[in-house]
């Protein structure tokens, strides 16, 4: 009889073993495809990637222990009052430990120190996790884009408004 054995890759880590960078894209292009192939498996990783690494506001989280890259977030600064997050994503393994927090925080650091009033951002209406994970930190969700991603799947559009209260709900 075989014996089935289920294992568990979530690495626990403390958010001081996080450190947040820019790009850097001489080294950090392969485990960004990594992770954007774990997280998007619908999408075309290397398309995902090269579309956004021009971006001036492209960060990653890297595990210092390992000197990894384990999760990245890029967004734009549209207008004087919006701030557009258009990607964010953690490597599976390394999901629950505060790191899309870290990352998301960026946003809302720099949203703070400039007069924008608002962060705007789309998601999968399938993809609950990242959808509680906004609205934890005050994210509402605004309206339903049909047929918003190229294999015709729904969006929503999240925005959250940056002059209210912005401790995370619990």
């Amino acid at each position: 009889m075989p014996i089935c054995v289920i294992v568990i890759c979530n690495v626990q880590i403390n958010k001081q073993d996080i450190i947040t960078r820019k790009i850097d894209k001489s080294k950090d292009i392969p485990l960004i495809k990594e992770i954007s192939v774990k997280c998007f498996p619908d999408e075309d990783a290397f398309e995902i990637v090269n579309a956004l690494f021009d971006i001036e506001h492209f960060y990653v989280a890297e595990f210092v222990k390992e000197k990894k890259v384990v999760g990245y977030i890029a967004f734009g600064i549209y207008s004087i009052r919006t701030s557009h997050i258009m990607i964010l994503a953690v490597h599976p393994d390394y999901q629950q430990n505060g790191i899309g927090s870290i990352l998301l925080s960026m946003v809302t650091d720099i949203a703070e120190k400039l007069p924008i009033t608002k962060i705007r951002l789309e998601v999968r209406t399938t993809n609950i996790p990242a959808i509680k994970f906004y609205e934890k930190y005050n994210f509402d969700i605004i309206t339903k884009l049909e047929s918003y991603y190229d294999d015709a799947s729904n969006a929503y559009l999240m925005t959250r408004d940056t002059r209210k209260e912005t401790k995370e709900k619990d």
